[in-house]
């Protein structure tokens, strides 16, 4: 019996601590919501990244362990009505994909308006299969990132 209380007590603190995860991210972002007290997130060795809010979540990951987690943000229809519009719909966007040390680009076409940070739907230009539709998020005028 005392083994497995041992066992228990060794195996929770293995988990990320989602109270402190929930304070970084509002620091980030106060509007974001609570993350969701039923995962079990391996903990992050390092501390896990918090981009700004984009496309209505916050995106948290942990690059060492691999896991990433979209918390989403509420926004207001009033902020999104005042919001700017940067890509409207049928136009060339370009489309843009990187990581560490790499970025890919491609142009695509806009199905949707979409202001700065929120998403939109964009299709192959060449394609025009149903899979050739992806959402991206806006983040200029004119251009987009996955």
């Amino acid at each position: 019996m005392f083994h497995l209380l041992l066992l228990v007590a060794a195996s929770s603190s293995t988990f990320e601590d989602l109270n402190r995860l929930d304070d970084r991210i509002t620091a980030v972002s106060p509007d974001a919501e609570q993350v969701d007290k039923r995962l079990k997130l391996a903990a992050c060795p390092e501390s896990p990244i918090i981009a700004p809010p984009a496309g209505g979540s916050v995106i948290v990951r942990c690059p060492a362990l691999g896991w990433r987690l979209r918390v989403p943000v509420n926004t207001t229809a009033q902020k999104a009505e005042t919001a700017e519009i940067v890509i409207r719909k049928g136009e060339m966007v370009e489309c843009v994909s990187g990581g560490r040390g790499f970025a890919v680009s491609t142009t695509m076409i806009a199905l949707e308006d979409a202001a700065v940070g929120q998403a939109v739907r964009v299709k192959s230009s060449t394609n025009a299969g149903p899979s050739s539709t992806m959402t991206a998020v806006a983040t200029a005028r004119g251009q987009a990132s996955f």
